[in-house]
């Protein structure tokens, strides 16, 4: 992936940001793909030029409905798409 994107698991969903921007001390929010849903939601601030790799990147976690993902250190894990849009 881009070294521009950064992107962090949260026990959530799966945060995307633009390590080149800031917002509020932070990087700025690119992206953010819900466990729950797995329904990709995009900044719009997010550049068009980055969604296309954010998506890809999404397209691998989507695959993967209904299966368990370890969300924490600990071993904690949720059923990936649980929730339907």
């Amino acid at each position: 992936m881009n070294p521009r994107i950064f992107a962090c698991v949260f026990p959530t969903g799966i945060s995307y940001a633009d390590r080149h921007r800031e917002e509020h001390g932070d990087y700025a929010r690119l992206a953010f793909l819900p466990f729950a849903t797995l329904q990709l939601e995009f900044s719009k601030t997010c550049p068009p030029q980055l969604k296309a790799e954010i998506t890809e990147d999404a397209a691998k976690i989507q695959a993967r409905r209904g299966s368990e993902y370890q969300v924490s250190t600990s071993g904690q894990t949720l059923r990936l798409g649980s929730v339907s849009a």
